[in-house]
């Protein structure tokens, strides 16, 4: 597949959206979250998202200069409107107005909706923890009627339902974990889609309630599978409340749910709080470095902590490029002959 450099993403992306009527201000914000998602190896939340989004400002479902305001509050516990803007540039807001509560009470809550589509979660909880602080977040939503079929039904009526969590250590670098409660997020269903290839038996069912390693299918009447069968199930359920019923969102089986918006609840802990920062920071790094210490198991590469794989990938493809599938660049040609733009569509590194 080509292969472009990160800037020449950005660049590409920023002309698309302030050709769509974006700020250059917020363009830029919006494509910086896209391409560390590729960075990171999360192409499903990347560039690929451009159409969907320009969909969505045309639709008026994403209203570009929205600003999210605070509708409800007290010390520790906001509630937001997201107002339709971008879920990025919302949800950073979100996450530091948790941390500045968190910094006076020990811990802080945000919770909104009225947003299309927050992005990579990961972002999010990564700048408590950048920050000192313990970040989690959830966040559900769907398009209407779901993508995921609940533990023993072959119907999908739940969203992939993701949850993030960032822990900050003393030495070692922070923990990040960033997953669906589906057993695949959908993004890389549509990419596989996109590219022609299969996917693994266990993530989706066909129409029939069969597995299946057509990603077609899933367009076609079948559900995604939750991981870990009635244990991501679960999760699910959590965040369905957690997130869509406390937000407001609602849950995709709803009557009145019309179309995508996520619900986000959002969580920052201050660990001074609780013990002294050295002594946390110490605690921590003894645990990481001690589970990194286990031997690994036959045919292993050893224990790493979720985060560390997509900082590897991401010195990968700053060095060598992110790799961008045809049928996406092809997209992004319609995208801007429709907007009366040119792009440079050439790979600006040998391709893979």
């Amino acid at each position: 597949m080509p292969r472009f450099k990160k800037n020449d993403l950005l660049t590409m992306g920023v002309r698309i959206f302030v050709a769509a009527g974006v700020d250059k201000a917020t363009a830029t914000e919006l494509m910086d979250s896209l391409v560390l998602s590729n960075l990171m190896g999360v192409d499903s939340h990347g560039v690929v998202r451009i159409g969907q989004y320009l969909a969505a400002l045309k639709t008026g479902a994403i209203v570009p200069s929205a600003q999210p305001r605070i509708t409800r509050e007290n010390n520790v516990i906001a509630l937001l409107d997201g107002c339709k803007g971008f879920g990025q540039i919302v949800s950073k807001k979100a996450m530091q107005l948790a941390m500045d509560k968190a910094r006076l009470n020990g811990i802080g809550v945000t919770c909104f909706t009225n947003v299309h589509h927050v992005g990579r979660l990961g972002e999010f909880v990564a700048i408590a923890s950048q920050e000192g602080m313990i970040g989690i977040m959830f966040v559900n939503g769907s398009r209407p009627g779901g993508l995921v079929a609940p533990f023993g039904s072959r119907q999908k009526m739940l969203g992939t339902n993701p949850l993030a969590f960032s822990i900050p250590a003393g030495s070692c670098p922070p923990l990040l974990a960033d997953f669906a409660t589906s057993t695949v997020a959908e993004g890389k269903v549509r990419i596989a889609h996109r590219k022609g290839d299969r996917v693994p038996i266990g993530w989706l069912l066909d129409k029939n309630g069969k597995p299946t390693d057509k990603p077609g299918d899933l367009y076609d009447g079948g559900a995604i599978t939750t991981f870990g069968e009635y244990k991501g199930y679960a999760l699910s359920l959590l965040i369905e409340v957690l997130a869509g019923i406390l937000s407001g969102a609602e849950t995709p089986i709803f009557p009145d749910y019309k179309m995508l918006t996520n619900g986000v609840f959002a969580i920052t802990i201050e660990p001074s709080f609780f013990r002294s920062r050295e002594e946390y920071s110490m605690a921590v790094d003894y645990l990481f470095k001690r589970i990194k210490e286990a031997p690994p198991a036959l045919n292993s590469q050893g224990v790493l902590i979720p985060g560390e794989p997509e900082v590897a990938q991401k010195a990968i493809r700053e060095r060598e490029g992110i790799s961008i599938d045809h049928n996406t660049l092809n997209e992004l040609e319609e995208i801007a002959i429709s907007l009366g733009i040119s792009l440079d569509l050439h790979p600006s590194v040998a391709s893979a």
